[in-house]
């Protein structure tokens, strides 16, 4: 909003500042733009050879670049590529892995598990209820004494 008391001299003077600055741009660049096509209508053309000169040159066969040019040059402009695809089948390698590991591990527990029934299912003289060797006591009935573990493993760890 503006307001109907404000001085409005000192605006107008900096639009007519920047009007003289732009109209002095423009000279400028005129002027630069017509001594740049005056010199290149004066000067002599860029030399090309002639149609001889020409021949010969397309004849020639290109020096062959050092084998080890060439190779950073195979590297320059394959490897992105080859990177992509290491990186993807690294991917999908690391994938595989963790399929397999989640197939061992349900398997290792289906076992488990059934190991476990079967121990469950046995229950009588000698069994788990009666605290039998299969319970990890001793046959009359006392506990063993490294805790009821299979030979070979102790119970402390």
């Amino acid at each position: 909003m503006a307001e109907p008391n404000r001085d409005s001299t000192g605006s107008q003077e900096i639009i007519d500042d920047a009007l003289r600055l732009v109209d002095a741009l423009q000279r400028k660049l005129i002027i630069a733009g017509v001594r740049r096509g005056v010199s290149s209508a004066v000067s002599a053309p860029p030399r090309k050879g002639d149609v001889w000169e020409e021949a010969i040159r397309r004849e020639q066969p290109e020096p062959e670049r050092p084998p080890l040019e060439q190779f950073f040059g195979i590297v320059r402009t394959k490897g992105p590529e080859v990177a992509g695809h290491l990186g993807r089948a690294g991917l999908a390698l690391f994938g595989a892995i963790g399929e397999t590991a989640g197939v061992v591990e349900r398997a290792l527990q289906r076992t488990g598990e059934r190991a476990r029934d079967r121990a469950d299912g046995s229950q009588g003289p000698g069994g788990p209820a009666s605290g039998g060797p299969a319970s990890g006591g001793t046959p009359d009935g006392a506990p063993a004494p490294d805790g009821g573990a299979p030979r070979g493993i102790s119970a402390g760890g």
